[in-house]
């Protein structure tokens, strides 16, 4: 089972997660966020995150496809738009 979007699953029900990612889309500076099994590299100069596997030696790295996110897509995302993503707004890495 791919589990690349699991995180938006625990941001639902962990509200501090949830502030930590908003904070990271608001922030002006390279920041990155660490789960269990995911390394989500927020980079706001281009307004995209990148979804990766925490670490390459990861029992969960090949359940994580790497991803890239626009911020956009990623705020839809979070709050239940997944209908509203453009396309282009989340493509492999």
């Amino acid at each position: 089972m791919i589990m690349t979007y699991d995180f938006i699953w625990t941001a639902k029900h962990n509200k501090d997660f949830r502030l930590q990612l908003d904070k990271a889309i608001l922030n002006d500076l390279n920041n990155e966020i660490c789960t269990d099994i995911h390394r989500l590299t927020f980079l706001p100069k281009s307004q995209v995150v990148i979804v990766t596997a925490k670490s390459d030696t990861s029992a969960f790295r090949n359940k994580i496809v790497p991803k890239k996110i626009t911020y956009q897509a990623l705020t839809k995302m979070l709050d239940g738009n997944w209908n509203n993503i453009a396309p282009g707004d989340i493509t492999d890495i």
